[in-house]
């Protein structure tokens, strides 16, 4: 009767550790595209940037560079900020999953000893019964034996 109802238990504590694993994925995959995107975004910068640089005077070519740097620096410092979020959201989500799981958890340990004293006390009830109708039987089949006995 309670194997499979801490058998559910386990799943539970499974499929919490399953969800806090993909969202852990999630987040990471989120942050590899945004960081591919950045990157093409530096790329594709970068290239123009060079463009410019060469169609140039020498004077411009040292100020797009340390724009591009800039630039460069602004977008990767942004891209740290938005990971730092991400990376709050899922500590956030994971400390929400397990303050869940733990109530779902200590529900599931007071069920299971309600039910432990209905059943202990069943069990005790029907002991009782048992031996009284024992000792009515008893008392029965003898009265009738000696009014048997007797004739």
């Amino acid at each position: 009767m309670f194997g499979g109802f801490g058998g559910a238990l386990k799943n539970l504590g499974s499929k919490a550790e399953q969800l806090m694993e993909k969202k852990k994925h999630e987040v990471e995959d989120i942050a590899n595209q945004k960081k591919q995107a950045a990157s093409e975004m530096l790329e594709e910068q970068a290239k123009k940037t060079g463009d410019a640089i060469w169609s140039t005077k020498s004077e411009l070519e040292t100020a797009a560079v340390g724009g591009a740097m800039d630039a460069k620096s602004t977008a990767i410092d942004a891209f740290d900020e938005e990971f730092s979020k991400a990376e709050k959201a899922v500590d956030s989500t994971i400390d929400q999953a397990s303050t869940a799981v733990d109530a779902k958890l200590k529900e599931a340990d007071q069920f299971i000893d309600e039910k432990r004293e209905q059943v202990g006390k069943a069990v005790k009830e029907t002991s009782q019964k048992v031996v009284e109708t024992k000792d009515q039987t008893s008392a029965s089949v003898l009265g009738k034996a000696k009014g048997i006995l007797n004739l």
